[in-house]
């Protein structure tokens, strides 16, 4: 993929793709995830999508990436946006009732989805939503075998039980 921006999906602001070399065991067959990020100072980016594979990253986050072969790669993170990323995993299909109410609890939850294909979506948990909420809800369907998730990276603050 290239490093400059396709604005046909998002015209407004200019979004860029950053390279994220991924360890062997994120995502396999995958060496790297690309990221849409907006740019807002030299080498300095605002990710504008959710992670599906790269771990320790959340949607806001603050980043710098470095040229490389006239290809922007992910350097560092600058400062966290206060978002938290999780990956659901289902085992049924999307239509499934059971997913769709979860997903409406979710976006009434103050989340926002992005779907990677039937199987995976990419969960952004908003910094005003109620982390622990949101994780019970995961964990009961988890527990009701319908899917599965992992958390990508907690920007919120826990809270102790």
């Amino acid at each position: 993929m290239a490093s400059t921006s396709d604005n046909s999906l998002n015209p407004d602001p200019p979004l860029v793709k950053i390279k994220v070399r991924l360890q062997p065991d994120d995502a396999p067959g995958f060496d790297a995830e690309w990221l849409w990020a907006e740019p807002v100072g030299e080498s300095r980016f605002l990710l504008r999508n959710v992670p599906f594979f790269a771990y320790g990253l959340s949607y806001g986050d603050s980043v710098s990436a470095t040229l490389e072969d006239s290809i922007l790669v992910f350097d560092k993170i600058l400062d966290r946006g206060g978002h938290s990323t999780y990956r659901i995993y289902s085992k049924v299909e999307r239509e499934d009732p059971r997913i769709i109410q979860l997903l409406g609890v979710l976006g009434n939850s103050h989340c926002d989805l992005e779907r990677a294909n039937n199987k995976l979506i990419g969960l952004d948990v908003l910094p005003e939503a109620d982390a622990d909420t949101v994780y019970q809800a995961l964990e009961e369907a988890e527990a009701a075998g319908y899917i599965s998730f992992d958390e990508g990276h907690c920007g919120h603050p826990l809270n102790p039980k």
